[in-house]
């Protein structure tokens, strides 16, 4: 985990190593002397892809998300393993849950979902000229179920209203076809 180089560590200890993600708990004192103990989820990243085709028209994935109950359209995304790099991990999550390859990658836009208690980065890559495996899709984890669903673009960005990385990114991919002008910063 990056830390500023003012701040200073006091105390880091692991309380949980997970399978996706560790939860550890620091001490630390910021510059003006303050002290601040955090339990804090340290994750190795994530990405997304709006599979974009040729008639704009975008493959996203409907899952369960247990942990709020509900059945969510996103976009294709996964988590990245430790050290991988974020591209070759889009594009090993867009073959394992579409059956698709891309020619063309072009990143979109990189954020933070939850600083305010978690390390994890989400990069959204945007994918053309798409091409279907011709094995289909690779085996997934054992526990992911979903199903493919394409939409336009425009039904798309509607459809994943409550996924913020999806939101996130087939609006700044909407706002960059619709204006034609610069992507937000």
């Amino acid at each position: 985990m990056n830390r500023h180089p003012d701040v200073k560590l006091l105390d880091s200890r692991l309380i949980h190593r997970g399978r996706v993600f560790d939860v550890v708990q620091e001490s630390l004192q910021l510059p003006s002397g303050l002290r601040q103990d955090l339990t804090l989820i340290e994750h190795p990243g994530a990405v997304g892809v709006v599979a974009l085709f040729d008639d704009a028209s975008v493959l996203l994935v409907r899952q369960y998300r247990h942990a709020i109950g509900e059945w969510l359209l996103e976009i294709p995304a996964g988590r990245l393993e430790r050290g991988e790099d974020a591209q070759r991990g889009a594009a090993r999550e867009l073959e394992e849950e579409t059956g698709h390859r891309a020619e063309r990658w072009r990143q979109l836009r990189v954020f933070y979902p939850a600083p305010g208690f978690c390390s994890e980065v989400i990069t959204l890559f945007l994918a053309e000229g798409l091409t279907p495996v011709a094995s289909g899709r690779r085996a997934a984890d054992e526990d992911e179920e979903f199903e493919l669903v394409r939409l336009p673009l425009a039904e798309a960005r509607a459809a994943v209203l409550r996924d913020a990385k999806s939101w996130i990114a087939l609006t700044e991919l909407a706002l960059e076809r619709g204006r034609g002008g610069p992507r937000l910063a």
